[in-house]
């Protein structure tokens, strides 16, 4: 099994080296492109919610940690962050049916999030939100 780390800052530029990191991971471990992509998409989404909202109101020094595994069957990465509590897992689905102008703000992301990824888990440990997003190499 492959294991990497890397530290984001709580800045949105910082995405883009996350992104670079994600895919250079992957194409170490002969990841296709489209398991690539869903990684990449649902780990930027993840950071983007934390940095976007899991400080609102939280003194520094914030602090992001993104791992990931890969391993011949599945690919697993964690975002970990000292923010506050929030479990996207418990966020109910949004209705899709609704016109536009009828849907509440927000929710898209983690939709996104559940709909690139097999398995989506979270806990909170050690004053820590730590997201699990799971994909099976097929």
């Amino acid at each position: 099994m492959a294991s990497y780390q890397l530290g984001v800052n709580a800045q949105v530029s910082e995405v883009a080296r996350l992104v670079d990191w994600v895919a250079a991971c992957s194409g170490k471990d002969g990841l296709a492109n489209d398991l690539t992509f869903a990684m990449m998409l649902a780990i930027e989404e993840a950071v983007m919610n934390v940095i976007g909202y899991g400080f609102t109101g939280q003194p520094p020094p914030h602090s992001i940690t993104v791992s990931l595994d890969i391993d011949a069957a599945t690919v697993v990465a964690e975002v970990t962050d000292n923010g506050r509590p929030f479990d996207p897992t418990a966020m109910p689905e949004p209705d899709l049916s609704l016109p536009l102008e009828q849907r509440r703000v927000g929710g898209l992301g983690i939709h996104l999030m559940r709909s690139v990824m097999d398995r989506l888990d979270y806990r909170r440990s050690d004053g820590r939100n730590v997201l699990r997003l799971e994909k099976a190499r097929r």
